[in-house]
């Protein structure tokens, strides 16, 4: 897959197979994640990666999940993420923009991601101090975000942006995610 295929259709997965994803993989991610653009070069970043079942048990419960789905969601024990990468910031007091650092880190983890079929979901809703607690992070880390993985147990699709940014689950629990058209986002040589 190359990467262009990969940012079309790597999606935000909620439920996962409870499969176990090969260590090499997310060091792969990890790699892609670390040779990824940093201002000023200055690599503020590091990574967690969290694999066993009994850490991400305790991990998930940190987390808060899919927001715009009603009644209140979270995948179910048999839908759960098999894996976590978390970003880790370090060096803040020197760097403005780790910010942006975090999140192209984050981007090239999900596209490696998509390449092996592995779904994933960028999390921000978690609560940080708990992690740090879980994991035993020293306190002069940052955890900035938290990517749940695993293969795929469901169907996102894109739909035309119409009234509302809010996804949903139709009947068939397939998950559509609406998103601005192309047309309506691009402008060329003049505004």
């Amino acid at each position: 897959m190359d990467v262009y295929d990969a940012s079309l259709s790597r999606r935000s997965i909620r439920r996962f197979q409870q499969k176990p994803i090969n260590l090499n993989i997310l060091k792969k991610c990890v790699n892609a994640a670390r040779l990824a653009p940093s201002a000023a070069n200055l690599q503020p970043l590091e990574f967690f990666i969290v694999d066993k079942k009994n850490l991400c048990a305790k991990i998930f419960q940190t987390l808060g999940w899919a927001g715009y789905l009603k009644p209140k969601w979270t995948p179910n024990e048999n839908e759960r993420p098999v894996a976590y990468i978390i970003i880790l910031v370090t060096k803040t007091d020197k760097n403005l923009w780790y910010l942006r650092d975090a999140s192209i880190a984050a981007a090239n983890i999900v596209l490696v991601a998509e390449k092996y079929d592995i779904g994933s979901c960028i999390m921000l809703n978690f609560d940080k101090e708990k992690v740090k607690e879980i994991l035993q992070i020293p306190d002069d880390y940052i955890v900035d975000s938290i990517i749940a993985l695993g293969y795929k147990s469901e169907v996102s699709v894109v739909e035309d942006l119409n009234d509302s940014v809010k996804y949903w689950r139709d009947d068939k629990q397939v998950l559509h995610v609406p998103k601005r058209k192309l047309e309506d986002i691009i402008h060329i040589n003049s505004f």
